[in-house]
């Protein structure tokens, strides 16, 4: 048997890394009172780099995964579209709005998040192929933060994955130590999927 093919059978099939490595301890499960919907093209469902994988992880009671991209089978955004909840579309299109203190006053919760994932340009596309989500407003984290992944190379540093964005989206819309919660796993399992690339001493994680 191959290395390679190996370390498929001996990877936890929840969090996908190495067995001696899960980090399935360290899933702390909270609930919320906004509903995530992770909107997750295909071809994202193979690559153990991707992150709605853990937002769904962490929230298991709130978050939802709906797989589009799928080859003649239409993507149906009705299930998506009846979630409780004031819809927000979670992209920096043109006409989003500005998460933050003034969008939360004029506009209460709860709140139904809808997270487009994929690559950037994947993602980009979702609300203006799917009509039923062209309605929803869109809208964009303050200005000023920067990407922490460390799997995938961004064209720019202030492109967050998925799970960051929600993350930090969550903490405006509920409280902040829904943030600092996801951020300290989330930053723990990136540190430990590198060491798992490369076993470099320097590279491994600490809880």
């Amino acid at each position: 048997m191959s290395q390679r093919r190996a370390g498929i059978f001996n990877r936890c099939p929840a969090c996908r890394l190495n067995n001696n490595l899960c980090v399935c301890e360290f899933i702390r499960p909270r609930a919320i009172s906004t509903n995530v919907s992770l909107i997750v093209h295909v071809s994202e469902l193979k690559l153990t780099s991707n992150t709605a994988w853990f937002v769904q992880k962490l929230l298991p009671d709130n978050a939802q995964i709906f797989i589009r991209g799928k080859v003649e089978q239409p993507f149906d955004a009705d299930p998506v579209v009846r979630r409780s909840g004031t819809p927000l579309f979670l992209y920096p299109h043109e006409d989003a709005v500005t998460l933050d203190e003034t969008f939360l006053r004029a506009h209460p919760g709860p709140y139904h998040l809808i997270v487009p994932d994929g690559n950037w340009h994947q993602a980009r596309r979702v609300r203006k192929r799917e009509e039923k989500f062209g309605p929803i407003p869109a809208v964009k984290l303050p200005g000023g933060l920067l990407g922490e992944y460390r799997l995938r190379q961004a064209n720019q540093p202030y492109w967050l994955s998925t799970f960051e964005a929600t993350a930090h989206a969550l903490g405006i819309l509920e409280e902040k130590a829904i943030t600092e919660e996801m951020m300290k796993f989330f930053r723990y399992w990136v540190q430990t999927t590198i060491f798992n690339r490369t076993k470099k001493k320097s590279d491994r994680p600490v809880p």
